[in-house]
C-alpha cells in the first residue's frame, strides 16, 4: 500500500479564524494596540496547533482495507476496515474514511485479461469517532452495486478535522488493484419452473437419467399393486393391517441441459468519433433479465446433485463454461455471465455448432433470449438449420424474455 504525504485544507471555520487573526495582527500593529496582536496571536496559533496536531494524528494511523472476492447485484457488500492508532498517549478522533468504486470493462486477449475503467465514480463514506492510543477498532460499510460487472476499488482517503474542526488532515493511499466481481441479480423462480424445461419430470427426453432405488428417495407406503416388486414390501405394515404394503419411492432424475444466453441487444449511443469514445452500449433491462435468469437456473441446477450443465454465452464475444455441482464451476459460471457484453451482431449458429461440439452428446437446449426465436432466426438463415439439426436429437426450449411467458419461469420480485 502507498502512502501519499499528508495533505491540508482549511475548513471555512479555519479560513474565517485565518482572516480574523491577519486583520488583528495588522490592525495591532498599525494602531499600537498590544492587546489586539496578543488576541490574533492567539488565533493564528489555534491555526498552527491544529496543523501540527492533526498531522500527528493522521500519521499514526495504520488502516487496513478488507472487501469480499465477490458480490450480486442488488445485494449489499460489506467493506471493512481495521484501523490501529499507533499512538502511545494521543487519541485520535473524527476519522473519516471516503473510498471510490468504479465499474471495469473486461477484455479478454489471447495471453491474459484486462480491465479498463468505465463509468462513473461511486463514492462511499464511514468514519470512526474516538480510537484510544494503542488501540485498534474496525469500520464498515455496506455498498450496493446496480449493475453486474468487475469493479475496481481506486484510491480511498482517511481524513480528520481533529482537534478544532480549523483545517482538514487527510492522507490518499492506493490500492494495489483490488477488484471485485459482482454477479448477475438472481430472481426468484416459480415453484414449478423446472417442471418447464425439457427435461422435466416424467417426460421420455433423453436427457433425464433414472437411477436405481439406491439413490431413490422414500417418501411413503401405499397398498401392493400387480407388478410390484417382492423386495419393497413393507412385512410390518403389512402384518398389522393384514394387507400387501409396499415402500413407495420417489424416483431421483439427473438433469442434463445446454443453457445458451443469447444477449443480443440493438441499444448502442455514439458518444464521438475518437476511439476513446467509442460506441457503448447502454443497459439493456431485457438483457439484464435474460441473464439473471440463466444465472438464477444454473446455480439452482448445481447446487448439489448430478446434474449438468453446459452455459454457452453469445455476446460480444463466445464463452462455453461446463458447469457442475463444485464451488469452482458454480464461481466460473457466474464470472462468465458477469462480465458478457451485449452486442448487436451475435453469432447464435456459430454459438450453437460450438456448444453441439463441446457437449458429450446433444443435450436438451434451454435458450435464454430477448428476443423471439423467430427474429433470431430470421437474422441469421444458418441459425435455423442449426436449430432444426438440435431439434432433431434433442427438445428445444426458447425463453423469449420480452413476451410474457417469463412469468412461466420468475415472479417479478428478488431472491
Amino acid at each position: 500500500m502507498d502512502r501519499r504525504s499528508t495533505r491540508h485544507r482549511l475548513t471555512r471555520l479555519g479560513v474565517q479564524v485565518m482572516l480574523i487573526g491577519a486583520f488583528g495582527l495588522l490592525g495591532g500593529s498599525l494602531k499600537g494596540l498590544n492587546l489586539l496582536v496578543v488576541v490574533a496571536a492567539v488565533t493564528l496559533g489555534a491555526l498552527f496547533v491544529q496543523w501540527r496536531i492533526s498531522l500527528m494524528m493522521i500519521e499514526g494511523l495504520r488502516v487496513d482495507r478488507r472487501m469480499p472476492p465477490e458480490g450480486f447485484a442488488g445485494k449489499p457488500m460489506r467493506i471493512r476496515y481495521q484501523l490501529h492508532n499507533s499512538h502511545r498517549l494521543m487519541p485520535v478522533w473524527l476519522i473519516q474514511l471516503e473510498d471510490t468504486l468504479q465499474r471495469t470493462e473486461v477484455a479478454n486477449s489471447t495471453h491474459h485479461r484486462t480491465s479498463r475503467p468505465t463509468g462513473v465514480l461511486q463514492r462511499t463514506m464511514t468514519g470512526v469517532g474516538l480510537l484510544m492510543p494503542g488501540r485498534s477498532t474496525s469500520a464498515y460499510f455496506d455498498i450496493t452495486t446496480a449493475h453486474r460487472g468487475r469493479y475496481r476499488w481506486n484510491h480511498w482517503l482517511i481524513s480528520t478535522t481533529a482537534p478544532l474542526a480549523l483545517s482538514t488532515a487527510s492522507r490518499e493511499l492506493d490500492g494495489s488493484s483490488d477488484f471485485v466481481d459482482v454477479y448477475p441479480r438472481l430472481l426468484r423462480l416459480s415453484r414449478s419452473w423446472d417442471r418447464i424445461l425439457p427435461s422435466k419430470v416424467g417426460s421420455l427426453s433423453a436427457a433425464v437419467h433414472r437411477h436405481g432405488h439406491a439413490d431413490d428417495e422414500f417418501f411413503g407406503l401405499r397398498e401392493y399393486r400387480h407388478g410390484d416388486s417382492p423386495r419393497h414390501i413393507h412385512w410390518r405394515t403389512t402384518a398389522r393391517l393384514v394387507e400387501p404394503a409396499v415402500r413407495q419411492f420417489e424416483q431421483q432424475q439427473r438433469f442434463d441441459l445446454c443453457l445458451l444466453v443469447d444477449a443480443w441487444s440493438d441499444r448502442f449511443s455514439s458518444a464521438g468519433p475518437s476511439e476513446a469514445t467509442a460506441p457503448q452500449p447502454t443497459v439493456d433491462e431485457t438483457v439484464e433479465t435474460a441473464i439473471s435468469l440463466a444465472a438464477t437456473i444454473a446455480m439452482d441446477l448445481t447446487e448439489g446433485g448430478e446434474n449438468r450443465v453446459l452455459l454457452v454465452v453469445a455476446g460480444e464475444e463466445l464463452d462455453i463454461v461446463r458447469g457442475g455441482p463444485s464451488v469452482i464451476a458454480r464461481k466460473r459460471m457466474l464470472q462468465c455471465l458477469a462480465n458478457v457484453v451485449a452486442c448487436p451482431d451475435v453469432a447464435m449458429s456459430e454459438a450453437l455448432t460450438r456448444a453441439a461440439s463441446a457437449a458429450e452428446r446433444m443435450p436438451d437446449l434451454v435458450v435464454i433470449s430477448p428476443r423471439s426465436q423467430s427474429d433470431a432466426v430470421a437474422a441469421d438463415e444458418v441459425t435455423a438449420a442449426t436449430l432444426r439439426h438440435w431439434n432433431t436429437r434433442s427438445q428445444v426450449n426458447w425463453i423469449d424474455i420480452s413476451n410474457r411467458e417469463q412469468h412461466d419461469w420468475f415472479t417479478l420480485g428478488d431472491d
